[in-house]
């Protein structure tokens, strides 16, 4: 058994707790709670399962010295220094913040949780669905290739269902076009993306030259009212962003998100609902996947497809934290753990 901590209980977190609390392999030990109105409260009454007995609270120091063996991080943004202090403790982490390979951060930080990891002995993995087990599909997809000219990989989806108002405003959404926010050159999700991108280059043997990102942003065309977070008529309720990796001035690999609030915007982008893996190369290579519903409706614990993506995000780590736990220390990507998969997840029938 394999003792885990949980970093938050957001979209993902709420998701994590639940699989770990199911997952036979782990034990579910304590919770870090961001908002006062979590902390001292049991962990089953914030995501909804049965209660647990772990209480949520937000002293680092105190969950450090439970002296768990694994801390699934699910913060928006990375807190880098309570990292630092898990793998010092010898505490490995696995995370879908989107820190992958610790290339695109700012200076001196890869080498601070390099030197942790090596001082503990722990191990941080990074992964979630994209950036994360995406780019390690677009790899595999490859292996069938003798030449390759240039890859892509589009994201698709309508996010009306993804109540994270942070994500929104840290991308300057309900926005007029132009807020500062909007220039991805200074946004922190872009050394996310570039990390997608060493990901893919890395596994490859490509070298890239640079790294570039490049924005188009779509305006409500009447005011777009939901539950959690407003966007009124002429701000930004969509975008199309493209992260590329460049070799002699042309693009090798390209990273495409396309994100909206449903169809009333304009303009109004369009491609198929989920992940499109375009391989240029000989043979080339064109798949799409995408997370659906169960055929058997009862089956899921979830009512919207946005609630699936959550699932999809916050699994591969957890997933990994076997694997990750077994490893050598610091910083991992895919390409240093055996492939995995849904281990120890057979549902019963229903």
């Amino acid at each position: 058994m394999y003792r885990v901590i949980q970093w938050t209980t957001g979209n993902l977190g709420r998701r994590a707790v639940r699989a770990i609390c199911e997952h036979p392999e782990l034990e579910f030990v304590g919770l870090y709670a961001w908002g006062d109105d979590k902390r001292g409260r049991d962990a089953g009454e914030l995501c909804g399962i049965e209660e647990t007995g772990v209480i949520a609270t937000n002293d680092v120091d105190a969950l450090v010295a439970l002296g768990a063996d694994c801390v699934n991080y699910n913060g928006l943004l990375p807190d880098f220094d309570a990292m630092e202090k898990f793998l010092e403790a010898g505490i490995n982490i696995v995370s879908a913040t989107g820190f992958m390979t610790g290339k695109n951060i700012a200076a001196g930080v890869k080498e601070r949780l390099e030197a942790a990891a090596q001082k503990g002995g722990a191990s941080l993995f990074s992964s979630g669905i994209n950036p994360g087990w995406m780019n390690m599909i677009t790899v595999a997809l490859t292996a069938v290739c003798d030449r390759v000219h240039s890859i892509a990989m589009t994201e698709t989806a309508d996010c009306r269902e993804y109540p994270s108002p942070g994500t929104w405003e840290l991308f300057g959404w309900a926005k007029p076009l132009g807020h500062q926010e909007q220039d991805l050159s200074q946004n922190p999700m872009t050394g996310h993306f570039f990390d997608g991108l060493d990901v893919i280059a890395d596994a490859l043997g490509i070298d890239l030259d640079e790294r570039v990102v490049e924005a188009e942003y779509a305006v409500a065309k009447d005011d777009i009212d939901l539950s959690w977070m407003k966007f009124p008529k002429g701000t930004v309720a969509g975008q199309r962003t493209t992260w590329s990796g460049r070799v002699d001035g042309r693009s090798v690999i390209d990273l495409t998100v396309v994100w909206k609030m449903g169809d009333n915007i304009e303009p109004n982008f369009q491609g198929p609902e989920g992940y499109l893996v375009e391989i240029e190369g000989e043979p080339s290579i064109r798949s799409v996947i995408q997370v659906e519903q169960p055929r058997n409706v009862s089956f899921s614990r979830e009512e919207h497809r946005m609630d699936l993506i959550m699932i999809a995000s916050a699994m591969p780590p957890i997933h990994a934290i076997p694997l990750v736990c077994r490893a050598k220390a610091g910083i991992l990507t895919n390409s240093d753990l055996p492939l995995m998969g849904a281990r120890h997840a057979l549902a019963s029938s229903v």
